[in-house]
C-alpha cells in the first residue's frame, strides 16, 4: 500500500540578510553556529545588480547535505532575480556542514539569504531580538516562517507522468519481513523530485527501496495559475511480505 502523507509543508529556516554593518559580527557568528558550518563563505552582492540601482533581494534555498557536512543538491525554493540566486549558490556550495550524527540521515537545510548593498549577516530566523533591530521589508519577510505548499493542496495538482513504486528488498525475500517507509521530497518547476529524504523507515532495506523509486518520479510542472512553483510532498509506502 502506497499513500502520500498529507500535511503542509512549513519549515524552519535560518536566515540570511544584508544588515548595518554594526550588526554583522554577532549576527553572523549566531547564524552560522547555527548552522553548524565549519567552513562559510559570505555571498556577495552580485555588481549588476548595484550597478542598475537595485537596492535589495532574497533567496530561499533547501541544501541537502551528505554524511561528511559536504553540499549536495541546492534547490532554489524561490527568488527575486536570477543574479541574486546565483550569488547565493555560488556561496553555498563552498559552504561545509559538521559532520553528521553516526546512524543519522542529515535533514535538508532551508535557509533564506537577504541582500542589501550594505553587507551580509546570517540571523536565525527565531531570533526576534537580533532581527527585531532590523525593520525593513527584507528583515520582515527573512522573520516570517518558510511556506511551502503541499503538491496535493493546490487547486490543480500536478500529475506523476513517471512513478514506478519500490521494489521489495532482495536481501529480504522469503524471510516474511513486513515493514513501511516514510519518505519526503520537493517537485521542482519542472516537475522533477529533488532532495527526497527518508522520515521513518523500519528497516535500512525499505528505506533504500522507497528512496531509489522515488528518486525516478517525475511530475507535471506544479502551478498556481501561469506561475510555477516548488512544492512538497509526503509518501507513505508498506511492504508486504508476499511483495
Amino acid at each position: 500500500m502506497k499513500t502520500p502523507a498529507k500535511r503542509m509543508a512549513r519549515l524552519g529556516t535560518v536566515a540570511a540578510l544584508l544588515a548595518p554593518l554594526a550588526l554583522l559580527g554577532d549576527l553572523n557568528e549566531a547564524s552560522v553556529s547555527q548552522l553548524r558550518l565549519t567552513r562559510y563563505t559570505e555571498p556577495v552582492f552580485p555588481t549588476s545588480a548595484r550597478m542598475e540601482g537595485i537596492p535589495d533581494g532574497l533567496v530561499t534555498l533547501a541544501i541537502s547535505r551528505d554524511a561528511a557536512g559536504v553540499p549536495g543538491d541546492i534547490l532554489v525554493i524561490d527568488t527575486t532575480d536570477r543574479r541574486f540566486t546565483e550569488a547565493a549558490l555560488e556561496a553555498a556550495r563552498s559552504w561545509r556542514f559538521a559532520p553528521a550524527i553516526p546512524g543519522t540521515e542529515p535533514a535538508a537545510e532551508l535557509v533564506r539569504i537577504g541582500f542589501r548593498a550594505t553587507g551580509v549577516v546570517y540571523i536565525a530566523a527565531h531570533s526576534q531580538s537580533k532581527a527585531g533591530l532590523l525593520a525593513d521589508q527584507v528583515a520582515q519577510k527573512l522573520r516570517e516562517p518558510v511556506r511551502i505548499p503541499e503538491l496535493q493542496s493546490l487547486p490543480s495538482a500536478p500529475k506523476a507522468i513517471h512513478q514506478p513504486m519500490p521494489a521489495y528488498p532482495a536481501a529480504l525475500t522469503g524471510k516474511g519481513v513486513e515493514g513501511r517507509a516514510e519518505v519526503r521530497f520537493f517537485v521542482d518547476e519542472e516537475g522533477r523530485v529533488r532532495l527526497p529524504q527518508v522520515v521513518a523507515a523500519t528497516k535500512p532495506e525499505f528505506a533504500a527501496a522507497a528512496l531509489a523509486a522515488v528518486a525516478q518520479w517525475r511530475y507535471e510542472p506544479p502551478r498556481v495559475g501561469s506561475r510555477r512553483l516548488v512544492v512538497a510532498e509526503n509518501w507513505s509506502f508498506k511492504f508486504g511480505a508476499d511483495n
